[in-house]
């Protein structure tokens, strides 16, 4: 049995790159992310069932809005950067990339700020009494530290700076965590204002600190090629966002819509945790991309693939028995509120359809290795109408029990539609 595992050991994982990288992210990752859900019953206790439910829709808002304002740079970013050799053309595409993020974000915020028409949109996209004018600074500022967060953490990542990525988040979990349970500690007034406040406000400034390291590795010098290739394949993603908007949205919006604010807590809630498995995915996911567009042996590429598919589902599963498992035993200790127990009959379909999702973006990327984004865009917006329409009567009749069982219909399906479609360009290039 000992010379099995050593066997083990030294065949997989002793020398292996990905899965030494994945370890080195994942043992930060792990302490970043174990901590930020653990600290979700503290929320709990410190925040109204309201006010959560308040706090977390403005959340979804701006987790929904700003991949749909980033010109999907982040993905183009991902795939130039290994196609440069020297460091000077790395920091022309680097500074041609980020020119090109920056202006548009101005031009975005100033029509729409100005002109106030984010107004519209939230009065279009909530159906509950919200003071929107005494968060709209905050969410402004969530929107973009959440572009540039993901910005700068696919440029760690592209560059293979494995301890900046550590210590990037390490950082934004430590200080943010302090100083939002501080401010809600110690300050009076709006606990949604101040939370949402303390938040951003602290990962913006943190994510000012660690950005001088992309402003080092840049070379001041705008480069129309690598414009229009970086818009070619970060447009179609933008609009694939912004389709993706109507699927992540649709679902919260008429929850509470129809369900009301508090169920709308208790849904989120759910959703929350059984986000621990893509937020573990997509740890691995920061190791395996740039190694995926460095492979050019596409057999290889295809085994590794099917491979992580396998044991992604499996190890998903039994995680996802322990994640229901562990928040049914906080309820019955109340570590977790007793209002909140509702959850645990909706928290194993929110897994289910994770599962599925995490498998989805495994396959997805390989429309960005054949540079074929578009389709992305196609599936997106065939997906989203399905999923507005289908959510609408799903909600009214099922609760936010349908809601949760048309997010898994749909990821299946999207999921089983990559899986074929990259297959598909693997064999048409394998033949060629």
């Amino acid at each position: 049995m000992i010379h099995s595992i050593k066997q083990l050991y030294y065949q997989y994982i002793k020398g292996n790159t990905m899965v030494e990288r994945f370890a080195k992210v994942f043992s930060v990752d792990v302490f970043v992310r174990a901590t930020n859900f653990l600290l979700i019953p503290a929320f709990l206790h410190l925040m109204t069932q309201e006010e959560i439910g308040i706090y977390d829709y403005l959340y979804t808002f701006v987790f929904g809005v700003a991949p749909a304002l980033s010109l999907g740079l982040y993905v183009s970013l991902t795939k130039m950067y290994p196609l440069y050799d020297n460091a000077r053309d790395k920091g022309r595409m680097l500074f041609t990339i980020h020119t090109t993020l920056l202006t548009f974000l101005l031009i975005v915020f100033g029509i729409i700020y100005g002109f106030k028409l984010d107004y519209v949109l939230f009065e279009f996209l909530v159906n509950q009494p919200i003071a929107y004018q005494q968060y709209r600074f905050f969410i402004l500022l969530a929107i973009v530290a959440m572009i540039y967060n993901v910005f700068l953490t696919m440029f760690f990542v592209s560059s293979e700076k494995i301890s900046k990525i550590q210590r990037y988040n390490a950082a934004r979990c430590v200080i943010g965590n302090i100083a939002v349970f501080g401010a809600l500690f110690f300050l009076k007034g709006d606990k949604i204002e101040i939370r949402l406040a303390a938040t951003y406000i602290i990962e913006f400034l943190i994510m000012l600190y660690f950005f001088r390291y992309f402003i080092r590795e840049m070379f001041c010098q705008f480069s129309k090629t690598m414009m229009l290739k970086s818009l070619k394949l970060g447009m179609p993603i933008m609009f694939t966002s912004i389709a993706y908007l109507f699927i992540n949205f649709a679902d919260k919006y008429y929850v509470q819509r129809y369900c009301g604010i508090e169920e709308f807590a208790v849904y989120n809630k759910a959703l929350q945790f059984a986000l621990i498995l893509p937020v573990i995915f997509n740890s691995f996911q920061n190791i395996w991309l740039p190694l995926m567009m460095k492979e050019k042996d596409l057999t290889v590429l295809r085994r590794k693939t099917n491979r992580i598919a396998k044991v992604v589902t499996l190890a998903f599963f039994a995680l996802s028995l322990l994640i229901v498992f562990g928040v049914w035993l906080s309820l019955q200790w109340n570590i977790i509120p007793k209002e909140y127990y509702e959850m645990v009959y909706v928290l194993p379909l929110a897994c289910i359809g994770q599962i599925f999702a995490s498998l989805q973006l495994l396959f997805q990327y390989y429309m960005v290795y054949f540079e074929k984004t578009y389709i992305n865009f196609v599936v997106s917006v065939v997906s989203s109408i399905a999923s507005v329409i289908l959510n609408y009567f799903a909600v009214q009749h099922f609760s936010y029990y349908g809601v949760i069982t048309v997010m898994i219909f749909i990821n299946i399906i999207i999921t089983l539609f990559y899986y074929f479609r990259s297959h598909f360009y693997i064999n048409n290039r394998l033949r060629n």
